[in-house]
């Protein structure tokens, strides 16, 4: 089986911690990075990147940076933007940047582990907008065309 690689990047480090080891458990090879330069040079160092998790709030950039420059140097990669805010104008700008799926902070990372232990990569990519809230998992219905 090929090695799976993802990349967490959280500022708040028990998050951090908990993220890896949940991704590890779910069979990737995980690095984990707690801002946005360590993310880029990570990604820009990358031949293949499987998964990424990304905070929303970094102290030098935002996640929907780190969700473009991600999503521009690979349409496989999928991408995971987690965040405290319940805001479908964050939601938009997330998918229309390229993210795959928004998670609400605390809500969804059980799901998101129980995804990724089921399904292949590529089928979740092929199920775009997806949305983990407190109301459990739900396809998003993308409204704006760019924010």
């Amino acid at each position: 089986m090929t090695t799976r690689h993802a990349l967490v990047v959280e500022d708040t480090p028990t998050n951090l911690d908990f993220l890896v080891r949940l991704l590890t458990q779910a069979g990737f090879q995980v690095t984990g990075v707690p801002n946005g330069a360590e993310a880029v040079k990570f990604v820009n160092a990358q031949e293949r990147l499987d998964l990424a998790v990304l905070d929303m709030q970094l102290p030098d950039m935002n996640g929907l940076d780190l969700t473009r420059m991600i999503r521009a140097q690979s349409e496989n990669t999928y991408i995971v933007v987690a965040s405290m805010h319940d805001e479908r104008s964050l939601m938009d700008k997330v998918f229309v940047r390229g993210g795959n799926c928004y998670l609400v902070k605390p809500h969804g990372f059980m799901e998101l582990f129980k995804r990724l232990t089921t399904t292949s990569i590529a089928e979740l990519c092929a199920d775009n907008y997806l949305v983990v809230d407190h109301y459990g998992p739900r396809t998003y219905h993308l409204i704006a065309k760019d924010s």
